[in-house]
């Protein structure tokens, strides 16, 4: 899967201080809330903040954590809505740049394709409300995203981003300027033990997993780049047959990391409650009856995930 927006078109710069800008056109209809929302979920996190219109991201650049921050300011312009930004270093290329924000924006999404497909339903205002050109935000890279799902299994978002945040403190390069982490890539999470992480609050398992996997990644047996360059079947595949994940790990890093527009990460409480509460079901539907109910979104079940975990918070 590409992790950068298709024919963009950017202006670049290296400003005095030595920090690479660049503008980044987002298209007419960008929603920018969906993405502030999304990397602002976790107001504590010491890797990446929002504030105001602006997400801060703390990448790591050759061993270095460097400050990659996205203005969203103009994203609502009439005539030419972009976002503003700005890596503190110019240690990157302009391209590459591009494509992290891209992915962070959720820029690889196609909400044109999927309001088509629902455009016919009979339900289509229950699906998507208030949300046309609503976009999928993705981790800045597929590693954060299997760490996030890891972390996550059978825990609730405040404990996990908890978890989280102290791995990260824990093995996490500081930027000394912001003050912020880097989130550890795989190298640095492969050299923790169990009990490194079990003294943070991890169950043992849950430890286990994510330094197994890290090292897995780390020596090259699984190849995440390479995994995103082909399909979605043979992605998943690889990933359930690491110890620790199953399909809703798989499918939710294959969403959220890779950015395939296919996925259902069947199993998903929110999920679950929100087809219930579209099918006007008597409970939650199961395993079963939510691929099946997920399959009439096909090739854009993705999207349809989003939407519907965002109709939670209908009215």
């Amino acid at each position: 899967m590409p992790d950068k927006p298709d024919e963009v078109r950017m202006d670049d710069r290296i400003a005095g201080d030595g920090a690479l800008t660049l503008d980044l056109p987002l298209g007419a209809g960008y929603r920018p809330d969906y993405a502030l929302a999304y990397h602002g979920r976790d107001p504590l996190s010491v890797s990446e903040r929002v504030s105001g219109r602006v997400i801060a991201k703390t990448l790591l650049v050759d061993g270095v954590a460097r400050r990659l921050e996205i203005d969203l300011a103009d994203a609502g312009h009439p005539e030419n809505p972009l976002a503003r930004i700005r890596l503190d270093r110019a240690v990157l290329s302009p391209e590459r740049v591009a494509a992290i924000a891209g992915r962070m924006l959720g820029l690889g999404s196609d909400p044109d394709g999927f309001e088509a497909l629902v455009a016919t339903r009979a339900d289509r205002g229950r699906i998507l409300g208030a949300r046309a050109g609503l976009r999928i935000p993705l981790t800045a890279d597929i590693w954060d995203a299997v760490s996030w799902a890891i972390i996550g299994q059978q825990i609730n978002l405040t404990f996990a981003a908890a978890l989280r945040r102290a791995m990260i403190e824990r093995t996490g390069p500081l930027h000394a300027e912001s003050g912020l982490r880097a989130h550890p890539d795989p190298a640095r999470v492969a050299s923790l033990e169990v009990e490194d992480l079990t003294a943070l609050r991890f169950s043992r398992s849950k430890a286990s997993y994510l330094i197994g996997t890290a090292r897995l990644v780390a020596d090259g047996a699984l190849s995440l780049d390479s995994l995103a360059e082909g399909t979605a079947a043979d992605a998943e595949a690889a990933l359930v047959a690491v110890r620790g994940i199953g399909t809703w790990t798989a499918r939710y890093i294959l969403l959220r990391g890779f950015g395939f527009p296919d996925m259902a990460p069947i199993g998903d409480s929110g999920l679950a409650a929100a087809l219930q509460r579209l099918l006007d079901l008597p409970e939650r539907p199961d395993a079963k009856m939510q691929e099946a109910s997920m399959q009439a979104f096909a090739p854009h079940r993705s999207l349809a995930t989003a939407h519907l975990w965002a109709s939670l918070a209908d009215a």
